[in-house]
């Protein structure tokens, strides 16, 4: 991981007001439907229940080109996840879109792309603050883990306002709380890699290999359980000001 965040939350107020001491919702317990939105399983996100009868279809390695202008990622056999922000609770700290509330892609994408995916904040002096989905979830909202062993890495278009350094983190089913594995405040130590985005569109690439955690997860796990990942993470270091986009994230196969 790097300096990962898990306090989440809601605010009742605006986008981009003061986000104080959240309701400690972590980004492990993370409810894709806080406010009702859906009966079924997608909520905030769009995700929601298929069809009577519809057989999604086979996945492929993009995971989200956001065009659907939606806050779900694509749907595909065994993978579902919506969109979601997450803080460290700073009071005083601002985001947006904020924690908890549906995730809306912004125009323009990358390129030809009409959307992408967007976070802006800053004042979070704890452990920081960024946006990410999950992969796969039962219908009710319960997290389930997916098996990304087949693939060897992640790829992704993004650019920032200003020169901005990230961690791109894959929380799975040994460093988050739903897995059962780490122990109370030894949660969250995710494993990740950082890497510096540019004021232009470009192509960054992490490769599942090369991945490690902090080193203060608590039990330490010896490498990231691709057969088991929750969630993937776009993650802004302590006292970051931070307003980024990312677009066409897909595995490497």
């Amino acid at each position: 991981m790097r300096l990962q965040v898990l306090a989440a939350g809601v605010c009742a107020s605006t986008l981009m007001s003061g986000c104080g001491l959240v309701l400690g919702i972590s980004s492990g317990e993370y409810d894709p439907d806080p406010f009702g939105l859906d009966a079924g399983a997608g909520g905030a996100g769009g995700a929601g229940e298929p069809d009577a009868g519809a057989e999604p279809p086979a996945c492929t390695t993009l995971l989200d080109d956001l065009e659907d202008g939606d806050g779900a990622i694509l749907r595909c056999k065994d993978r579902i996840g919506n969109w979601y922000t997450y803080n460290d609770g700073t009071r005083g700290g601002t985001q947006t879109p904020l924690p908890g509330r549906p995730f809306v892609p912004v125009s323009p994408g990358y390129g030809p792309s009409e959307h992408a995916a967007h976070v802006a904040g800053s004042g979070f002096v704890s452990r920081g603050a960024g946006m990410g989905f999950d992969l796969s979830f039962a219908p009710g909202g319960a997290k389930l883990t997916y098996d990304a062993s087949g693939h060897s890495g992640l790829t992704f278009w993004a650019k920032a306002a200003a020169p901005t350094h990230i961690y791109v983190n894959f929380p799975d089913r040994n460093t988050d709380r739903e897995g059962g594995v780490c122990e109370g405040s030894g949660c969250g130590d995710h494993f990740g890699e950082g890497i510096d985005i540019t004021t232009e569109w470009a192509q960054y690439t992490v490769m599942f290999d090369i991945l490690s955690t902090d080193g203060w997860g608590v039990p330490a796990p010896p490498a990231f359980d691709a057969a088991h990942a929750y969630s993937v993470e776009f993650h802004t270091a302590k006292s970051t000001v931070f307003d980024f986009l990312v677009d066409d994230i897909a595995f490497v196969p």
